[in-house]
């Protein structure tokens, strides 16, 4: 399927880039919203040095707090009323331009037991939030009366709604009014803040007012885009985000449809130059996926000519020698990364080396002494061997390591899990288990899935809704089958991570335990669950649990027999290509 590949440094580095040149006078509020709220690349940037998030959908504020981002939170789009609980509980501070939504903040903030931060949006030409310079007082009094508010600031907004630049006149008549405030009331703003991306442009040909000390930066952080030009901002890189599509056509057809014609599937009436005939190709891309007027190919002498629902046809009569099946490189503007992230036909991969831990080379067996003294598992062992990994025993996992735990019940199995974890990265989880067992205490709940499970507590339940893990009951395998269901349960543990741990319960599958009935999966599900694991590329733990303190022989070979499928081993090979 095409894909957004995100490089985290670039992000990371861009962050630093901004910080540098602000020279540590300015905060920076990472804009995250492109990028649908990614933990992933919120972390990017608070690791570049932004001092906080910003955000303009609850949802995507809910991602980052369900992975354990505890950073403040800002959000941009001006709160509605019906809403203010939900901003008031998630974010720390959000921008204003109404009364009637500061006293629902208020009486939310009121109820939750906190104080909520505002920040106060002055109109300064762009037509969109913000009040005029005669309401501004009134305005800060109604926030400034409400015990559980705080008022933190007054802020403005630039090029987004009509285009209006940021100049310096314009920022200092922000800090004139900023100054009349503290005034008027005899106190003392934290931030004045000064706009968006637009204002680093500015800062190419003129120094911002000192008062300025907040800016909300996402596409400078993301895209490098020089808001002014259109084009790439000095120093920055433009290669955060690429994506990538599969040439599935390549054929001579003249550029002239043959017949009357009409509008396109969108309704769109796209007039086309006789160029004779020409070479096309056909990518696996659609308006369904992304903005075609928004990309730009990062091959030479590639042309854009249109797009269909599911297709995007190119020229590449100038261009170098292509094949189908070929990879094809696009550049995003802002409104097509933003599809592109949305849809769930695109997927989304990670490059960059401090987001890349290495792929494992040997397997480190962790296990009580009297199990690996077992039959069982020196057949395990040469199992391992057979498909081209070295085998560790025991002691701490090391960069390059798989560790394999071999454990009686549930316990500790998150704390061993920790031992494996690359804090650079996000982790998936695949939890393969009739029981959920502890789902509060799941880090990375948006790349997390618990399979297989065959009964929960409401408490359980609860959890799992409300923090977003996908849950894939032996209801769910049933009615779409088991290859579905993993590929499902794989995806979500993969996309945007740098690999998963998988947990095994005893109790999910036939064999592994001594009540048969308590299996919900078969043998043959339980060994395609792991075949796709396998075939995933991108397992970097297991913990096998619930085989009690002293397992019969044939479960305990069964059980291996799982893990070896899941590392790779197949019936006429020893390992796949």
């Amino acid at each position: 399927m095409p894909s957004v590949v995100i490089d985290l440094d670039i992000i990371a580095e861009n962050t630093r880039r901004v910080m540098a040149r602000l020279e540590g006078r300015v905060a920076v509020f990472g804009v995250t919203k492109a990028a649908c709220g990614s933990p992933l690349v919120a972390r990017a940037m608070l690791r570049g040095g932004a001092a906080g998030l910003a955000d303009s959908r609850l949802d995507n504020v809910q991602r980052m707090r369900n992975s354990g981002i505890t950073a403040p939170v800002m959000m941009l789009r001006i709160p509605s009323v019906s809403e203010a609980p939900e901003v008031v509980r998630l974010c720390d501070m959000s921008l204003n331009s109404e009364a009637a939504v500061l006293d629902a903040l208020a009486r939310a903030a009121e109820e939750q037991g906190v104080v909520h931060d505002v920040i106060l949006m002055l109109e300064m030409g762009d037509r969109r939030e913000g009040v005029p310079p005669e309401e501004l007082i009134p305005l800060a009094a109604t926030a400034m009366a409400e015990p559980s508010l705080r008022l933190a600031g007054i802020g403005a907004n630039f090029m987004c709604a009509s285009g209006v630049m940021p100049t310096r006149g314009k920022l200092e008549k922000l800090c004139n009014l900023a100054d009349a405030l503290e005034q008027r009331f005899g106190t003392r703003l934290d931030w004045v803040s000064g706009g968006n991306s637009s204002n680093l442009a500015l800062m190419e040909t003129e120094a911002m007012p000192e008062r300025i000390n907040m800016l909300r930066i996402g596409s400078t952080i993301l895209r490098a885009e020089n808001s002014f030009t259109g084009g790439t901002l000095a120093g920055f890189d433009d290669g955060a985000f690429t994506l990538e599509a599969e040439l599935v056509e390549i054929k001579a057809k003249h550029s002239l449809p043959d017949g009357e014609t009409g509008p396109d599937a969108f309704g769109n009436r796209v007039v086309f130059e006789d160029r004779g005939v020409r070479l096309r190709g056909i990518v696996n891309l659609g308006r369904v996926d992304m903005r075609p007027e928004g990309l730009k190919p990062r091959h030479r002498h590639v042309e854009i000519v249109t797009a269909s629902s599911d297709h995007l046809i190119v020229d590449i009569t100038a261009a170098k020698k292509f094949a189908v099946g070929d990879t094809m490189r696009f550049e995003m503007d802002y409104g097509a990364l933003v599809q592109a992230m949305l849809s769930p036909y695109v997927d989304k991969k990670l490059a960059g080396r401090e987001s890349i831990a290495p792929r494992p080379s040997a397997v480190r067996l962790i296990a009580a002494p009297d199990l690996h003294d077992r039959e069982e598992t020196r057949a395990f062992v040469a199992g391992i061997l057979n498909l081209g990994m070295e085998v560790k025993r025991d002691g701490s996992p090391e960069a390059a390591d798989l560790p394999v735990w071999v454990i009686p019940g549930r316990e500790a199995i998150f704390d061993l899990l920790d031992t494996a974890d690359n804090e650079a990265v996000e982790s998936g989880l695949l939890w393969v288990d009739s029981d959920p067992g502890e789902v509060g205490r799941i880090a990375n709940p948006e790349a997390a899935a618990i399979f297989a499970i065959q009964r929960a507590s409401r408490e359980q339940a609860t959890a799992i809704a409300g923090r977003g893990i996908l849950a894939l009951t032996m209801e769910d395998i049933d009615l779409v089958g088991i290859r579905e269901a993993a590929r499902k349960a794989i995806q979500r543990v993969t996309q945007t991570t740098d690999g998963f741990a998988l947990v095994l319960h005893a109790s999910v599958a036939r064999g592994m335990g001594e009540d048969v009935r308590e299996a919900g999966l078969s043998y043959r599900e339980c060994s395609a669950l792991m075949e796709r694991v396998a075939a995933s590329q991108e397992l970097r733990a297991i913990v096998l649990s619930g085989i009690g303190e002293n397992p019969a022989a044939a479960a305990l070979e069964t059980a291996y027999g799982y893990l070896l499928s899941a590392l790779g081993k197949r019936i006429l090979s020893g390992r796949p290509d």
